[in-house]
């Protein structure tokens, strides 16, 4: 018995040992975990921390870069705007002019088609006339001998002497009691 007893103490001891080692090798285990979770917990963190510096960063550039953009969108309109104006107000004037010479070009045109017509108008006016003065003239030539015919055989009717008789003229006496 006394060897198993000595069995047993040893076996204890061992035990003992042995846990004292698990025990030690969990604690330095638990302790590297513990450095290491820690050291990683530590990276995690710095990690984190600058992606979140990063990311607001991002965030100011990223809003930086929209006022940016909204500035530069705001000045191509406006330059556009202006251009688009600059050039309708041009092409306006040029359709203006372009119109005002169509007009005046159409005025001169219907003042000539209108010149035109009067010389024709004046022209057959003056032929029209040149037949009516011939005819007129010829008629009132016709009849000016028609009349000097008509008054040389009235003149010659009644130019022969006419020889008036007169009679005595006899007073009828009044008769005042009739009335």
């Amino acid at each position: 018995m006394s060897e198993a007893l000595t069995l047993a103490e040893r076996f204890k001891a061992k035990s003992q040992q042995q846990a004292k080692t698990i025990e030690q090798e969990v604690e330095n285990a638990t302790t590297q975990l513990n450095s290491f979770m820690t050291a990683k917990l530590s990276e995690s963190e710095t990690i984190i921390k600058q992606g979140m510096e990063s990311l607001d960063l991002s965030n100011e550039q990223l809003l930086a870069m929209l006022a940016k953009h909204q500035t530069d969108m705001s000045t191509a309109l406006k330059t556009y705007l202006s251009n688009v104006q600059a050039h309708t107000t041009e092409h306006l004037d040029q359709f203006a002019e372009d119109i005002e010479r169509t007009i005046e070009a159409y005025t001169q045109h219907i003042v000539g088609l209108i010149e035109q017509r009067e010389d024709r108008i004046s022209q057959i006016i003056k032929s029209e006339m040149k037949k009516w003065a011939i005819v007129t003239s010829l008629v009132a030539l016709t009849i000016l001998v028609l009349g000097i015919i008509i008054g040389a055989m009235l003149f010659n009717k009644f130019s022969e002497p006419t020889y008036i008789i007169q009679q005595p003229q006899t007073q009828q006496p009044i008769n005042y009691g009739q009335r």
